[in-house]
């Protein structure tokens, strides 16, 4: 069983999420999206993903910017662009989780969250009416029936299955037939399961195997587009390794020492094969 793991290296205290809509709080700096793509902003050092002024971009905002929290003591906010109005280089979402630490991660998952709930809540489920933001909450309501819809959050479990000094290591499809990383079986939990009981579930369906002791280690935030990771630890019980060929292309055991190629170091399946090895 690995150590218990300490709650100060996944809480971060540089980035400070609003629990709500501030109308009257301005922003200090943007994250500023074009077709799903983050638009840097080349002009400043560090932090050079952030604008901050809006100046350049107001005709071509496609809704009211929305100020989610303070980073590094900063309000700080996200807003997406119908059209690029300046010459300036965009990088995917993902290749700049990549490269950013704990603090830029809270920020972007959040925000990210948040502007796809407005998006995806932006008319009511109940009767179709148009809604809008609420004061004081991430909720869109319905300015006909008032039916209130708060951002969706999926939960999902990811599982580190070992036995004795192996690891059980996965390829997707959909990472594409060329990519040589190794990741970790994982699926969203069903309506009235537990997370352990997906787990279980997920590993069988998966790879044929049966798991003994179950050990919940950790969770990640994971922003496409609204998931909840939560990681596990399992050991290998009985049953020979069989893929379920629709979602897996490749699956195996590696020692702990000698693992192939594997997730970018942000994700929590790389986070999770670090902490037990």
């Amino acid at each position: 069983m690995p150590p218990d793991h300490d709650l100060t290296d996944v809480v971060d205290v540089n980035y400070l999420p609003l629990q709500g809509l501030q109308p009257g709080l301005r922003g200090q700096c943007w994250l500023v999206l074009f077709e799903g793509q983050v638009v840097l902003n080349d002009e400043v050092s560090g932090e050079n993903f952030l604008w901050y002024s809006l100046d350049k971009f107001l005709l071509a905002i496609k809704q009211e910017a929305i100020v989610t929290g303070y980073l590094h003591d900063r309000a700080v906010g996200i807003v997406e662009l119908s059209r690029l109005t300046v010459e300036a280089g965009t990088a995917s979402v993902r290749a700049l989780m990549s490269v950013s630490d704990s603090t830029v991660y809270s920020f972007l998952s959040h925000g990210l969250q948040i502007l796809t709930s407005r998006k995806e809540y932006a008319f009511c489920g109940c009767c179709g009416h148009q809604t809008q933001e609420k004061a004081g909450e991430w909720a869109m309501v319905c300015v006909q029936c008032g039916h209130h819809a708060y951002p969706r959050i999926s939960p999902c479990i990811i599982v580190l299955v070992t036995r004795g000094d192996e690891m059980l290591l996965v390829r997707h499809h959909r990472h594409g037939k060329e990519s040589t990383m190794h990741t970790l079986v994982a699926g969203f939990v069903e309506p009235g399961e537990s997370a352990e009981e997906a787990v279980h579930r997920e590993v069988l369906e998966e790879t044929g195997l049966t798991l003994g002791k179950l050990h919940y280690c950790f969770s990640q935030s994971w922003p496409f587009p609204h998931s909840l990771m939560m990681g596990f630890h399992g050991e290998y019980k009985a049953g020979e390794l069989v893929l379920e060929e629709k979602e897996l292309c490749f699956g195996g055991w590696f020692h702990r020492d000698n693992p192939p190629d594997l997730p970018p170091e942000f994700t929590i399946a790389r986070k999770l094969l670090d902490f037990i090895r």
